[in-house]
């Protein structure tokens, strides 16, 4: 079976500092559901902290782009995290996908996203989505997000929802024969395979 071990908010920060000061890393962050409550801040705390850099938020749906613009380079090496809500359009995915040159920054840019979010990405916005790779995330019970038994169960549901096990979501991923539905992309997500999204 694939290493499904979550990460904790201090570890994602960690592997962003290995990375170096100027790395301009993309990565991204999966999420139950995209809102911002406790959740968002505690993890924005937890990554100021390890990195010793202020940490902004910012609602992507709520700004131009040359507002986002503006204000994630000024200054450009903190650390910025970019929330993206279920109802971001697929013409606002592919602006930001060709927009993606004019933000790319020192900083670090963190994209906290659903699984329905991470499906919207993959399908309109293909150059942010090779920015990432495979830097896929999912926060662990010491972030305060999900414990091993809540990914436990969420997998259970997965499996019987679509009738087969991790094995053969993982084979049919490599041959490219699953449909993108938020929950597979989660699922391929939980199971630390986000390089097959």
């Amino acid at each position: 079976m694939p290493d499904i071990r979550e990460h904790t908010a201090l570890e994602i920060g960690q592997r962003l500092e290995l990375r170096g000061q100027d790395s301009s890393s993309w990565i991204i962050v999966l999420v139950g559901d995209s809102s911002t409550g406790a959740k968002l801040e505690h993890f924005r705390d937890d990554i100021a902290s390890v990195l010793q850099k202020p940490t902004r938020i910012f609602q992507i749906e709520t700004k131009t782009f040359e507002e986002l613009r503006e204000e994630l380079h000024n200054p450009g090496n903190d650390v910025a995290i970019l929330v993206a809500d279920d109802g971001l359009t697929a013409e606002l995915w592919s602006s930001f996908d060709l927009m993606r040159g004019a933000i790319e920054r020192a900083g670090p840019i963190v994209l906290w996203l659903s699984g329905n979010s991470i499906r919207h990405m993959t399908e309109n916005a293909p150059n942010i989505r090779s920015y990432v790779g495979s830097s896929f995330f999912v926060v662990g019970p010491d972030g305060g997000f999900m414990t091993a038994e809540e990914r436990a169960q969420r997998l259970t549901e997965l499996i019987e929802h679509y009738g087969f096990g991790n094995e053969e979501l993982i084979h049919r991923a490599q041959l490219k024969t699953l449909p993108p539905d938020p929950e597979i992309i989660e699922w391929l997500v939980l199971l630390g395979r986000g390089d097959l999204v």
